[in-house]
């Protein structure tokens, strides 16, 4: 059985949490990304589970980015222009 508090995990308290909603199969999967601000390609996807409709999906996906993006310091954000997207 694997450490509950994993070193290797600390990150996850600094990422920033985005939502992701999927229509697969007849159902819309919500899936939480984890992204890590000081590195932002350590990326981490975790699918949440399924809904019987879009707007329940969209509703729990805000659920949870909330809760899981709950922290004292205010809402953690990556700055976009680390990514290399050229939009050409």
């Amino acid at each position: 059985m694997s450490k509950r508090n994993n070193p290797q995990d600390a990150w996850l308290s600094d990422a920033e949490v985005q939502s992701k909603i999927i229509k697969t199969k007849g159902r819309w999967e919500v899936l939480l990304i984890f992204i890590d601000t000081k590195d932002p390609n350590h990326i981490l996807a975790h699918n949440m589970g399924s809904f019987r409709s879009k707007r329940l999906a969209e509703v729990n996906a805000m659920y949870m980015q909330k809760t899981a993006a709950r922290d004292v310091r205010g809402t953690q954000k990556v700055n976009k222009d680390d990514y290399n997207i050229n939009n050409n």
